[in-house]
C-alpha cells in the first residue's frame, strides 16, 4: 500500500471520528467533582387549575400550580346513544379516576354525579369522546 492511500485511509478514519463526536455532549461533572452528573429531568407544566384539558384513558396528569395528580383510569360503563342512532334516552358513562391518589366515579348524564371531591380538590366531567378515550376535566380547589 502506497503511503498517499494510507495518509487517505487516517485522514478519513480521523474525519469519521471527528463527525461521529459532533451532537455528543460530554458529561459535565457533578457538583462534588467526583464523575458525570446525572441530567436533569425534564419538567412538564400540566394543565392549570380551574381550566379545561384534555386526558387520554390510561395517562396521568399533575395539575400546574399544585402537586395532585388526576389518572384516567377506565370507563367502566356505557349506555350512551351513539352517533346516528335513535334513542329513548341519553344514556350514561361512568369514568373511573384517581384525583389525589383516591378514586373517584364522575358520569356524563347530569342525573347522576358529574363531579367528585377527593383530596381537597373538585374534579369535574366536562365531556368524554364516543370512544371512551378522551376526557374532558376541569379540577379547582374544593371549598
Amino acid at each position: 500500500m502506497s503511503t498517499s492511500v494510507i495518509t487517505r485511509v487516517l485522514l478519513a478514519a480521523a474525519a469519521l471520528s471527528m463527525l461521529a463526536a459532533c451532537g455528543k455532549a460530554e458529561p459535565t461533572a457533578s457538583p462534588g467533582g467526583t464523575g458525570p452528573a446525572t441530567p436533569e429531568p425534564s419538567v412538564q407544566v400540566g394543565p392549570a387549575l380551574g381550566a379545561e384539558f384534555d386526558l387520554e384513558r390510561g395517562k396521568t396528569t399533575t395539575m400546574s400550580g399544585s402537586d395532585v395528580a388526576v389518572a384516567f383510569r377506565e370507563v367502566t360503563q356505557d349506555s350512551r346513544c351513539k352517533p346516528g342512532q335513535t334513542c329513548v334516552w341519553e344514556g350514561d358513562a361512568t369514568v373511573a379516576l384517581t384525583v389525589a391518589g383516591s378514586p373517584v366515579e364522575v358520569h356524563t348524564n347530569k342525573q347522576f354525579p358529574v363531579e367528585a371531591v377527593a383530596g381537597g380538590y373538585k374534579v369535574q366531567l366536562v365531556k368524554l369522546d364516543w370512544d371512551g378515550v378522551v376526557a374532558t376535566l376541569t379540577v379547582t380547589k374544593s371549598a
